[in-house]
């Protein structure tokens, strides 16, 4: 692999989009975390046993600052990427669909349905961003095996290892080639 491959897969590597989710959940968690601290420091109000209280304040406190040490990276992640504006979270955005723009000229042919997923996330992000999928795909510079010509016409957009073909006016439908190669003949005899 080429140091730029190395490069771009490195870049492309995180999904911000997805990484605020993860954020977003991880808080959650916190959240949860620090509601179960407040039960078990009220436990310290019952007659415990002096040994048992001093165990339960050190878990409580590693307890706490586990938690605040959550906050803090959720903090830094937020304050980095999100600067509280709309530009920054376009950039991302933008980025994200440039990632799997890149996640998708790279598929290695295998199964056309990971294919079919990753354009599927990629709208999603471009709905959200105002960018046009047709814009940003070129199926002929996949680096999976061509699509032979009579097949394209169909529309075929990729084909993988066993068959399977994409297809569909939203680069949303898998058939096998021998239904493809059906439907082509009904056409063609209609």
């Amino acid at each position: 692999m080429t140091q730029k491959s190395e490069y771009m897969e490195a870049f492309f590597g995180v999904e911000l989009n997805q990484k605020f989710e993860d954020i977003i959940a991880e808080l959650k968690n916190t959240e949860d975390d620090l509601k179960e601290l407040s039960k078990q420091i009220g436990l310290l109000e019952t007659n415990m046993a002096t040994e048992d209280k001093t165990t339960l304040i050190k878990e409580c406190r590693a307890v706490a600052y586990e938690n605040a040490q959550n906050i803090k990276d959720c903090r830094t992640f937020l304050e980095f990427y999100l600067k509280s504006d709309k530009t920054s979270t376009h950039i991302i955005l933008e980025r994200d669909a440039y990632m799997k723009i890149y996640q998708v000229f790279k598929w290695d042919g295998s199964d056309v349905r990971d294919l079919k997923r990753w354009i599927k996330e990629l709208r999603e992000i471009c709905d959200k961003i105002g960018l046009n999928i047709r814009d940003l795909l070129n199926f002929k510079k996949l680096t999976a095996q061509p699509v032979p010509e009579e097949l394209v016409k169909f529309p075929v957009y990729a084909l993988d290892k066993q068959g399977y073909c994409l297809t569909g006016p939203a680069f949303d439908m898998v058939m096998h080639i021998d239904e493809v190669r059906e439907k082509m003949a009904e056409n063609n005899s209609s």
